[in-house]
């Protein structure tokens, strides 16, 4: 070998010499030198992309540590090939061996980046958005504060938070007024009505209000037109868990919003949740339990500056989603870890990205025009997917008996397949499109270190994990809603049987216990035959 490093570097110094002054056997060295060089240049190329990734692999902290040992040892000894080919007769194998490496370890880079950057993306400092309105009626004259000098102002106190009256301080100083007359209503519909009869000419709400009193007033959003609003931001204030998510149980809030556009202002401002799931999940027995709760649940919610009364569950999402995380463990006394908050309608991006997902309907059913424009069949049992149809199948309530709570049932279904499909080996295929798909759909408080942790994990133990389901049923009835103070809304009084029975089993798989929901429930309903019977 010493003899092969000696006459390159004897060759390198024809490199710059005039061919013409050169001997047939100069000329030849003069070659030779060339492709040393260019051979040393591709191999520095190749130690640049393998310096880099590793790099970023052992900022990311993703891979075990047998699979990064032997990432290691692989790069290392291809790098030492392919840098003392370049002075042997192998050096065109080593050139081509280097390229071919550089391309794969560029790409590899390139695609572990475009992952750090989603991870960055979703654990964005967690800040909420609190947009409050100034609304007139659609035909009003007015188009900007400015045309309301001598508008009578009202907003809701019960529903309202500080931020509605603070905006009032801002309205004043748009009108350079140091006073304004504003009124103030205790209830929707004393405040609708004389909005409506322009006793009041200005109504002053949070936006995320908006959504809530048009479904009790039908008809409210065409009816009003928002000249003005003001945004207020504010940490949100979940506390931070210290599980070891590699080996102890943990709890995630799944909450979905219905908003059809994904992007980050959606995510973080204020809404209404229409999906409430509860991932209990043991990396331990490979055991994940999914709770659902029914949006329109009346429990008892955590509201606008602390205050709590009974209203329905999804109107916690309202004041941020601490608060829905609060009524839901006040709920079932459990301890939630994490959020993950998902724009639920904008999934279609993320299933077919994963080249769909199977999802296991309960029912036979054909999804109707306030699911999807396209009437999707959906068989009982295995149902192939992709985007549209996923998210068809999760809306879709007016086609059953039990309503909302199958609606609620194909929900925990549809999230179910989603997490079958993105824990399989086939989700490498697909790597690239998902992380594209994934960065403006999703807003979570896991930090990227659990993250690292559960991708270790998965890489190290690819044992399939064992999804089931739970979901609460109850009955219908009618309700005064304490927070958001609206009257006579149609509300779901959960069983305390239902709330009861997921305590139980989300202690089951706390406890590192194995079973299979449906023959636990039945062994249950059958011992309580049993004692009845005696």
């Amino acid at each position: 070998m010493s003899n092969f490093f000696s006459r390159s570097k004897e060759d390198m110094r024809y490199l710059f010499r005039d061919k013409e002054s050169l001997t047939k056997k100069e000329r030849r060295r003069k070659r030779r030198g060339w492709a040393t060089l260019i051979g040393l240049i591709l191999v520095l190329i190749q130690l640049v992309v393998t310096v880099l990734l590793l790099l970023k692999v052992f900022k990311m902290d993703i891979l075990p540590m047998k699979y990064l040992i032997g990432v290691n040892v692989v790069l290392i000894l291809i790098f030492l090939y392919d840098f003392t080919s370049q002075f042997t007769k192998a050096h065109i194998i080593g050139k081509i061996l280097s390229v071919l490496l550089s391309g794969v370890i560029l790409f590899i880079y390139l695609v572990t980046a475009k992952l750090d950057s989603v991870l960055t993306k979703l654990n964005i400092p967690e800040i909420s958005t609190d947009i409050v309105d100034i609304c007139v009626l659609a035909d009003d004259k007015a188009g900007s504060i400015s045309d309301t000098d001598n508008y009578q102002y009202a907003y809701n106190s019960t529903a309202s938070n500080e931020n509605v009256l603070t905006s009032f301080d801002s309205v004043k100083k748009e009108l350079k007024k140091d006073d304004m007359t504003i009124t103030e209503y205790k209830t929707w519909d004393e405040l609708v009505d004389a909005f409506y009869s322009k006793d009041v000419q200005a109504v002053v709400m949070n936006d995320s209000m908006v959504r809530i009193v048009a479904q009790q007033y039908e008809g409210f959003e065409d009816k009003i037109k928002i000249i003005k609003q003001y945004e207020y931001k504010k940490v949100v204030n979940v506390q931070k868990s210290e599980v070891n998510v590699k080996k102890e149980p943990f709890v995630i809030y799944v909450s979905g919003i219905s908003s059809a556009d994904g992007a980050d202002s959606q995510l973080t401002s204020n809404s209404l949740s229409d999906v409430n799931i509860l991932a209990v999940v043991n990396p331990e027995t490979r055991q994940i339990l999914l709770v659902t709760t029914p949006r329109d649940s009346y429990v008892k919610i955590s509201g606008p500056d602390g205050r709590t009364g009974y209203d329905k569950l999804t109107h916690a999402g309202n004041y941020g989603v601490e608060n829905s995380i609060s009524t839901l463990q006040n709920l079932y006394g459990v301890n939630i870890d994490y959020y993950v908050k998902i724009n639920f309608s904008g999934c279609v991006a993320v299933v077919d990205a994963l080249g769909g997902i199977t999802i296991d309907s309960e029912v036979e059913f054909t999804c109707g025009e306030d699911a999807s424009p396209i009437p999707y069949h959906f068989v009982k049992g295995p149902n192939e997917c992709d985007g549209e149809m996923a998210v068809a199948f999760s809306r879709e309530r007016m086609a059953f008996a039990a309503g909302d709570f199958q609606r609620g049932r194909n929900q925990t279904a549809a999230i179910k397949g989603i997490i079958q499909k993105a824990t399989s080996p086939a989700i490498l295929t697909k790597y690239s499109a998902v992380l594209d798909a994934v960065g403006d759909m999703f807003l979570t408080n896991i930090p990227n270190s659990a993250i690292s942790e559960l991708v270790k994990a998965q890489l190290s133990d690819s044992t399939p994990w064992n999804i089931q389901t739970y979901s609460i049923s109850g009955t219908t009835g009618y309700k005064y809603l304490e927070v958001t103070a609206l009257s006579n809304a149609s509300c779901v009084m959960p069983y305390a049987d239902d709330i009861n029975m997921a305590i139980t089993l989300m202690s089951k798989i706390q406890n590192d216990e194995i079973f299979d929901v449906d023959t636990y429930i039945e062994s249950v309903k059958n011992e309580g035959t049993s004692q009845s019977g005696k």
